[in-house]
């Protein structure tokens, strides 16, 4: 585990947010801060690395949107299966927003990328990134 991280909830207060730091970055820590994801008022979990970036899970309670932040200024997302048009609508970092279903993730999936992010800390390249905006 990255003695390096850190993990946030962000949580909102009306059109307010606030991060709550976790004392520690464990495995345990992380999925709890993940199960409180409620869509709503706690929409988005932050891991950071230093030297690496952030990684953001954002949503819920049953749909994930996962999008790295490398400390290059980029960002890209986490796909799975093909865009065949259907959209879920989630609330990640205070807005409601309307992602291809092929961005949403099942709890499952979207604790175990960001366990393996905390644990290696680096972006698993097993997976599919889609790039959302360039390094700088």
């Amino acid at each position: 585990m990255s003695s390096d991280a850190q993990i946030e909830l962000e949580i909102w207060e009306g059109p307010l947010s606030k991060r709550e730091s976790l004392p520690e970055a464990t495995t345990q820590g992380l999925r709890e801060a993940l199960s409180r994801l409620d869509g709503q008022r706690i929409d988005s979990v932050w891991i950071q690395i230093e030297n690496v970036g952030s990684l953001c899970i954002g949503g819920g309670p049953s749909g994930f949107v996962v999008v790295s932040f490398p400390s290059d200024g980029s960002s890209s997302h986490v796909v799975t299966g093909d865009d065949k048009g259907a959209t879920v609508e989630l609330q990640v970092g205070g807005q409601t927003g309307v992602y291809s279903s092929a961005m949403v993730l099942p709890a499952t999936s979207a604790f175990d990328i960001a366990e393996r992010f905390l644990l290696s800390g680096a972006y698993d390249s097993s997976l599919r990134w889609i790039e959302d905006c360039p390094a700088e």
